[in-house]
């Protein structure tokens, strides 16, 4: 009886010793990753040593993939990076940002206001307002939100730290409501928001239209990931080569995409190969003392549209798509118009944990303007207060400059 007692006790320590070695040995190769490739630590508030050390202390409690899946998460939120993605999530984990978040949130002398509000979606009939001041969220004030949710490896957090986090919390977990209290003109009013869903699901990957005036419009409903839009996009643009000018509304690229399908576009543009934009390899040189750094091209597509193009950007304009209204930008008869955009960082790479299965992407290579600048700075020829203005602007500049 001791016997098969002592049996059973050695299994299980085998078994618990097992699950712990395959946590730390996916939990290094994670932190190793990232300190060797990760591509704008110098312009981070982390402390990556210090996020090792504060997480490490969690892996002996782990039981549970669940509970490992978390601690990567909470890892991968030090960094306050939304191109940083993992695939897997908790039904407690926060929403998906900029793709799932409805309304834009910034911070002003320590109080958080809606910035913007993301149209053709659910939210814009509940009674949010630009403007808004966000006092509480499900009953609780939402700057302790913010302030419970800051990483751990950052003693001063800055605004772009904060306003991260208070995007992130105001797109909800999955499982929990979004009932917030918002002051609007001196009153206090509750309103409780829905999913971010759009309000009419959008199946073809592109609409396209003659406006009044003889303008052409093409709408890119987040498809920039989709190679199908490669045959379909130039097509599109030689039915309108009749137009005056042509609207391109990238506001809904939140997705981003791949290059292929960036360069299907911006081909139909020009008429010659021009420099595209610029890529960066910090880890090479960070490991290796090499520099590699490169100026991407961009090929021309036969016959290409010569008359007014104007781009239109927002804050849910998102990696591949800014790349493109940065690409944009470089031609002479392109205008872009828009808020800032999304601000991802770089260009991602992806790993996979051996043990838990863990998929993560990261920003590995720095993307620059073709003038040098990166292109987290870039900001619209025109610039709008949000997405809907953006539209108008564009019909107003295309009347006064094609008359």
């Amino acid at each position: 009886m001791r016997k098969n007692i002592l049996i059973i006790l050695l299994t299980l320590q085998s078994l618990v010793t097992f699950s712990q070695n395959k946590y730390l040995s996916d939990f290094n190769y994670f932190w190793e990753t990232i300190q060797m490739e990760y591509a704008y630590f110098d312009v981070k508030q982390t402390n990556w040593q210090k996020v090792k050390e504060v997480y490490s202390k969690r892996l002996n409690s782990i039981k549970e993939d669940w509970e490992f899946t978390y601690l990567i998460e909470l890892m991968k939120h030090e960094l306050y990076d939304a191109h940083f993605t993992l695939n897997k999530n908790l039904a407690f984990s926060f929403r998906l940002i900029p793709n799932d978040v409805d309304a834009f949130v910034s911070i002003k002398n320590n109080k958080y206001y809606i910035k913007d509000i993301r149209q053709n979606y659910t939210i814009t009939n509940f009674n949010l307002k630009i403007g808004d001041e966000i006092v509480k969220m499900n009953g609780v004030n939402f700057a302790d939100i913010v302030q419970l949710n800051l990483p751990k490896s950052i003693e001063s957090p800055d605004h772009k730290v904060k306003e991260y986090f208070a995007n992130l919390i105001f797109a909800g977990r999955h499982d929990k409501p979004r009932k917030i209290k918002v002051l609007r003109n001196g009153k206090f009013i509750i309103l409780k928001l829905p999913k971010p869903n759009l309000k009419k699901y959008n199946s073809t990957l592109l609409d396209y239209k003659l406006l009044p005036e003889n303008i052409g419009y093409i709408r890119i409903n987040n498809s920039l990931g989709n190679n199908n839009v490669i045959k379909q996009f130039p097509k599109i643009v030689d039915s309108l080569q009749n137009s005056k000018a042509i609207i391109i509304d990238l506001r809904n690229t939140a997705n981003g995409g791949n290059t292929d399908v960036a360069k299907s576009i911006m081909g139909k543009f020009v008429k010659e190969e021009m420099p595209y934009q610029i890529h960066e390899r910090v880890g090479l040189e960070r490991e290796f003392g090499i520099k590699r750094k490169y100026i991407e091209l961009l090929s021309p597509l036969k016959n290409p549209y010569t008359k007014p193009v104007y781009v239109l950007v927002s804050r849910w304009t998102g990696s591949v798509g800014e790349a493109i209204a940065q690409g944009f930008s470089n031609m002479n008869n392109v205008t872009v118009v828009g808020t800032t955009m999304a601000k991802l960082l770089g260009a991602i790479k992806c790993k996979q944990l051996q043990n838990s299965g863990i998929r993560f992407c990261y920003p590995f290579e720095k993307l620059y303007n073709v003038n040098g600048l990166p292109r987290e700075y870039f900001k619209p020829d025109f610039t709008t207060n949000s997405y809907k203005e953006t539209y108008l602007k564009a019909l107003e500049l295309i009347d006064e400059q094609t008359r």
